[in-house]
């Protein structure tokens, strides 16, 4: 189970080193796979947020800060009440959610890259396009652990410089991971899952690896090989989950 956790981790976290995310979206459905919805979900806003967290002290002058302030206040006013409205959802249903959630926000991603014109869809500068963004990204990381897909339709749509998206993304990640684990801390039942100290410090080692892979990893693999991996294994993983929670509901 360690060794599961530890592999999604490593390439969860350098492959967000790299393209700015992709922590969620690969690391989540195999943590869920092995904790379950309830606590896998809660270790990835976690270790999603100390990830992010690691990565901005390299991308700190590239943040974009106008956007993150109309970002990450949408993102927490979410968290709230998606989590209270959660809070009685069987095992099951969200671990289907988590594979849905996966499957489609990828699936939005991919459809957005195809989707950019030449002319934008909204006036340029506008804050409220982020906003939106930013609210959809809080209820998938309530949700799912999942925050990333929303932003990443928003950043093509709106044709934003993807160095200084992917910098932007790192403190907003810090918000609205940490928003997402303590609304759920605070409003449900929900516990960190029962692992021995030793395992605590073995996962956050595996963080700070994963950014070391991922530093050396973007000198070597071009960014199309990247997202072609992330791809992958998000599919793979969202599709494992959602087939599993679809094995698990009643009737």
């Amino acid at each position: 189970m360690l060794a599961v956790l530890l592999i999604a981790i490593v390439v969860g976290g350098a492959l967000q080193r790299m393209t700015g995310l992709g922590f969620a979206m690969v690391a989540g459905p195999f943590v869920v796979l092995v904790l379950g919805p309830h606590q896998g979900v809660l270790l990835v806003n976690l270790m999603g947020a100390t990830s992010a967290l690691l990565i901005l002290s390299r991308v700190l002058r590239d943040v974009d800060w106008r956007r993150f302030a109309a970002m990450a206040p949408a993102s927490v006013c979410t968290t709230v009440p998606c989590a209270w409205l959660l809070r009685d959802v069987s095992s099951a249903a969200l671990e289907v959610t988590v594979g849905v959630v996966v499957i489609v926000g990828m699936t939005t991603s991919l459809l957005a890259h195809r989707m950019r014109g030449e002319r934008r869809l909204w006036h340029e500068g506008a804050q409220w396009p982020a906003a939106v963004a930013g609210s959809l990204s809080g209820a998938g990381s309530v949700a799912a652990g999942i925050g990333g897909p929303p932003l990443a339709a928003y950043s093509v749509l709106d044709r934003w410089d993807p160095k200084r998206f992917a910098a932007t993304l790192q403190p907003f990640f810090v918000v609205n991971a940490t928003g997402a684990a303590g609304a759920k801390l605070l409003l449900t039942d929900v516990t960190l899952p029962p692992l021995p100290w030793w395992a605590w410090l073995t996962l956050a080692a595996a963080v700070v690896v994963a950014i070391g892979v991922g530093d050396i990893a973007s000198r070597h693999i071009s960014r199309t090989v990247v997202r072609r991996v992330l791809v992958v294994l998000a599919y793979a993983g969202g599709l494992a989950t959602m087939l599993r929670g679809l094995g698990l509901l009643p009737g």
